[in-house]
């Protein structure tokens, strides 16, 4: 199939202090071109919401090589790359105007039963789409196999809610705020003195409405890079939320600390 390609510029408010964007929005940038290619094949979230069913994402897999700036023009390609088992798979390349691949993600979506909040079988509106997955061009090969692993230790950072703005079209947590509150947890420090090159998130179980949550995270440093697990727990219960691993190059021989 053909890639979607939708263009962005890169806005003051989508920027963080260094001037490049922050996750979050660049995550928002994937999953708004990945939503508006579902509209020229009518299975977006009200599509499949007409029919009892909804998608949600399940896993993605971000390699960096450079983050865009503020002002910048990008393109963001992408196209999917299969149906295996329950899931649904779609790869994403994000580009500047010449043609230099800045960042490139793959991720696997689930089909959800909107009523028993359960995943079911790809339907066939979903399964039309898919390439066979042995001719699928793939941008990046991970089949999420790679379990990621809970944080070790005790320290817990608190005070992140399932507030209206943190929901979506599904009534929970939106997937990019799980990593604004992960991020949050890692001191200022060090994400001045780190610049981000990879990150694996795995969407486990939903936040609703008014649902608190905490984060925990365990630092390796590799010495080359800090290896990062993280993990979003909601209060109260004995549920882990989002696993996540993220990989960061060092800037300057500045000590790794969390707040």
């Amino acid at each position: 199939m053909k890639p979607y390609i939708e263009n962005f510029k890169i806005a003051g408010f989508q920027t963080g202090p260094d001037g490049t964007i922050t996750i979050k929005s660049l995550c928002n940038f994937l999953y708004e071109a990945a939503g508006n290619h579902c509209i020229e094949h009518n299975i977006t979230v009200n599509d499949l919401q007409n029919i009892g069913l909804t998608w949600m994402l399940s896993r993605i897999h971000i390699e960096i090589k450079r983050l865009p700036v503020y002002a910048e023009a990008v393109s963001v390609k992408t196209w999917p790359t299969g149906a295996r088992g329950l899931f649904s798979f779609r790869d994403f390349i994000v580009e500047n105007e010449s043609g230099e691949q800045l960042v490139k993600a793959t991720s696997a979506w689930l089909t959800i039963n909107l009523e028993k909040r359960r995943v079911v079988r790809l339907p066939k509106e979903i399964l039309s789409i898919h390439p066979d997955p042995i001719e699928a061009e793939r941008i990046l090969i991970d089949d999420f196999k790679d379990k990621l692993k809970e944080p070790s230790g005790d320290e817990v950072y608190n005070g992140f809610k399932a507030s209206y703005s943190t929901l979506d079209l599904n009534r929970h947590v939106t997937a990019p705020v799980y990593v604004d509150w992960m991020f949050d947890a890692l001191s200022v420090d060090f994400l001045e003195a780190s610049r981000l090159k990879s990150l694996e998130l795995n969407y486990k179980q939903e936040i609703l409405p008014g649902g608190n949550a905490f984060v925990k995270h365990e630092i390796k440093d590799c010495g080359a890079c800090i290896e990062i697990s993280h993990s979003v727990n909601e209060t109260g219960t004995q549920a882990v939320n989002c696993l996540a691993r993220s990989r960061w190059e060092k800037n300057n021989s500045q000590s790794i600390e969390t707040r």
